[in-house]
């Protein structure tokens, strides 16, 4: 097919693009599923057999099918990439005996302290995070993280003689 005969195409059915992108409830602030809608079209245009039924129909089929496989991908790799940073995340919560030299030591600070007062030691003693990232990694605000790190500090200031 010539690039002629595609503009033509093209031309006359933009609008079901449009509408199928509108249908399916999309935002294509990009234009990238446009570009899916395109691409559909120029499928339909090359593989369409007149015997088998109306263009309109094949040109509908395709490009919906093409915008819900690009929602999917898109969908599968979202799904992917916040299974990666959550496993990143698990992985540095973890880690955290590599940086630690007395581990006795540790042991003794992580058994004074609550689940939370734990992390900000952790966070940010340890690994050296500052209240803004804690309070990110976390889900809370800068002002809780603070708070974690009042009372850890008074609750090792009480609990802690070295000799």
């Amino acid at each position: 097919m010539d690039d002629i005969r595609f503009e033509r195409i093209l031309s006359e059915n933009k609008e079901r693009i449009h509408f199928h992108i509108h249908h399916l409830h999309i935002y294509d602030g990009t234009g990238e599923y446009y570009a899916v809608g395109q691409e559909a079209l120029w499928q339909a245009a090359l593989t369409h057999d007149e015997k088998k039924g109306a263009f309109s129909t094949y040109a509908n089929w395709k490009i919906r099918n093409a915008l819900i496989d690009s929602i999917r991908k898109l969908s599968r790799q979202q799904d992917n990439d916040q299974a990666y940073r959550d496993q990143k995340t698990e992985e540095e919560c973890c880690s955290v005996e590599d940086y630690m030299v007395d581990h006795e030591l540790w042991e003794q600070v992580k058994g004074l302290l609550s689940d939370n007062q734990w992390k900000w030691v952790t966070y940010f003693i340890i690994k050296d995070y500052s209240v803004e990232q804690i309070a990110a990694l976390e889900g809370v605000s800068r002002d809780a993280v603070k708070n974690w790190g009042r009372h850890a500090r008074r609750k090792l200031k009480e609990g802690l003689r070295v000799e």
